[in-house]
């Protein structure tokens, strides 16, 4: 299909950092390094069986697509970038827990001093109903 598609560095990058940034915004990091170390002996193959089974059928949705899944298809068969990927995870897993711990050391504004006079927040859904 796409046999003289050139691909640069760049795009290599681009694509390993905007599927990293897609496991990390569905919070799959763990699930996906365990399941990427455990297929990463069968890149090669898995690449070359999705190029013969897959890729027919790409172009019937899109010359974009035909393109893109060729461009997937080309970066993974190499091993070091899955191993870039493995990186970019475990870079993208390592900062959330730095975030948090950032956050928790600011003092929180919006907590007031508790005194006595202050009504108890009223209450809702089904709630509201109950005596107590």
């Amino acid at each position: 299909m796409y046999w003289d598609l050139e691909i640069t560095s760049e795009d290599e990058e681009e694509m390993i950092r905007n599927i990293a940034e897609k496991i990390h915004k569905y919070g799959m990091e763990v699930a996906a390094i365990l399941m990427i170390e455990s297929v990463k002996p069968l890149t090669y193959i898995g690449s070359q069986m999705g190029r013969f089974f897959i890729s027919p059928f790409l172009p019937a949705f899109g010359e974009n697509i035909g393109m893109t899944g060729e461009k997937f298809l080309q970066i993974f068969e190499k091993r070091e970038n899955v191993e870039k990927l493995l990186t970019t995870l475990e870079e993208l897993a390592g900062e959330e827990p730095e975030q948090k711990k950032k956050e928790a050391a600011k003092p929180n504004e919006k907590e007031k001093p508790v005194t006595g006079t202050e009504e108890p927040p009223s209450k809702r859904g089904w709630r509201r109903f109950l005596p107590f």
